[in-house]
């Protein structure tokens, strides 16, 4: 019997893993050449901020080798060319706000490895960073397998699991109370593979102290989504970065989320606070709802039948859940003041519940940002050099430069002039191969809540 369960066991592993092999190039790629040439092209230069009209890109096992001119830019033999007339290419977006699980509606997130890479994937998000899980080994085994090309997605810089304390709403947070339970749980995770720390809203100073000791230890960083904790109090223990920008500091400027700010925006404290994480060099990821739209029927085809009817009860005759109000006439300028005043802003889509799903939210994020009032390009900037430099790989990525790696996106039209263009996404090279954008969705359509 012990052998016919090891054998079953066996034969159960192997086709997994030969399913998994098959869905990873089961009709997603359209350009798999040693050379492409992309010609003719407009390209956005996030780092100059600007727009290149009529620029041809080379791309050869993986790198992109030349950049120029297309007249000035000779074909060599047997390099397969695409005419790029009329499309717009931008470097893949690294987005640091990211989930491969989706809220279940019961206190626990389901991992969602199978929807998720592909639909980030088909949007020309290149790199993530997850912004935790309840089980990391999920993502840092999921990481594995598309770094070997066992599946399809994203490169992703995996953050541990959601440390807080017991007094957390989630079952699967990773409760520690103490320093040296801290410091432990750091360590173990690290040893993992994790890169970074999330620690969550009711964490405790001393094991905030302990992350953060561990953590830069050994040269990683730690990040919040903060709650009982002020973001002063974080940004003085020396926490890295904090999630959802103003909005993880509510405990101080007593920020509610069905409400305005009950202080005056303009208020010392404020900008108090604002001058102290230029100080400390914290950085904010900004998070924006405001552009969200629950009922869009083109994001609704790729959920489940019964998440699509758990949305539609939960949303009937409720606001959104960050207001409008709040997103573009508070947390957006009191970005702008820290922007202004040298602060480093990097962008994340937290698409994990109520139909905002990864991919599509991503460029509501991009489009969110420019209804606020930045240029299209400054929010690209963010969107892939700024996510880069966070995470410590802008030699390798987050710009369409000659040696850096082949991770860029065709869009048709002109986004920089028209954001809404950014959703016309056609072809997603990573690593210098072109994936179908449609062909990705539409292998997951209907998988979100299940997959």
């Amino acid at each position: 019997m012990q052998y016919l369960k090891s054998s079953l066991f066996l034969i159960l592993f192997i086709g997994i893993n030969l399913f998994i092999c098959a869905q990873a190039n089961n009709g997603f790629v359209t350009y798999a050449q040693k050379e492409i040439l992309l010609q003719n092209a407009r390209i956005i230069d996030v780092e100059k901020e600007t727009v290149l009209e009529g620029y041809s890109i080379l791309l050869a096992n993986g790198k992109i080798t030349r950049i120029d001119k297309a007249g000035n830019l000779k074909v060599p033999n047997g390099v397969t060319v695409v005419d790029m007339t009329g499309k717009t290419i931008l470097p893949g977006l690294v987005m640091l706000h990211e989930h491969m699980n989706y809220f279940s509606g019961q206190a626990v997130w389901d991992h969602h490895p199978v929807s998720f890479p592909k639909l980030y994937l088909a949007a020309g998000v290149t790199t993530i960073r997850t912004a935790g899980a309840e089980n990391p080994m999920y993502d840092l085994n999921l990481k594995r397998r598309i770094d070997n090309g066992l599946a399809v997605g994203p490169r992703m810089f995996v953050t541990g699991p959601m440390f807080n304390d017991s007094s957390g709403g989630f079952l699967g947070d990773f409760v520690i109370t103490t320093y040296e339970q801290a410091r432990k749980a750091t360590a173990f995770w690290a040893d993992m593979g994790c890169t970074s720390f999330k620690v969550y809203s009711d964490i405790s100073r001393d094991a905030l102290r302990g992350v953060i000791d561990e953590a830069h230890a050994r040269g990683l960083m730690v990040t919040g989504h903060l709650g009982k904790m002020s973001c002063t109090e974080a940004a003085n223990f020396g926490i890295d970065n904090i999630e959802h920008g103003f909005v993880s500091c509510s405990s101080e400027l007593q920020f509610a989320f069905d409400s305005i700010w009950t202080i005056n925006p303009n208020d010392k404290k404020v900008h108090d606070l604002v001058d102290l994480f230029v100080k400390k060099k914290v950085v904010l990821t900004v998070t924006p709802f405001s552009d969200s739209d629950f009922s869009d029927t083109a994001t609704m085809a790729f959920l489940s039948l019964d998440e699509k009817e758990r949305i539609r009860s939960f949303i009937k005759d409720k606001p959104p859940f960050v207001p409008k109000e709040v997103n573009e006439r508070q947390l957006r300028p009191l970005e702008k003041s820290f922007a202004a005043k040298g602060g480093q802003i990097v962008l994340g889509a937290d698409a994990a519940d109520f139909g905002v799903i990864p991919g599509f939210q991503n460029h509501n994020v991009l489009i969110s940002m420019v209804k606020s009032g930045w240029s299209p390009i400054n929010v690209f900037k963010m969107a892939t050099i700024d996510g880069a430099r966070f995470l410590r790989v802008d030699k390798e990525l987050g710009s369409i430069a000659v040696g850096k790696a082949a991770d860029l996106f065709i869009i048709s039209g002109k986004p920089d002039q028209v954001i809404e263009d950014i959703k016309n996404v056609e072809t997603v090279f990573r690593n210098g191969i072109g994936y179908n954008s449609k062909a990705l969705r539409d292998q997951v359509r209907g998988l979100v809540g299940r997959h």
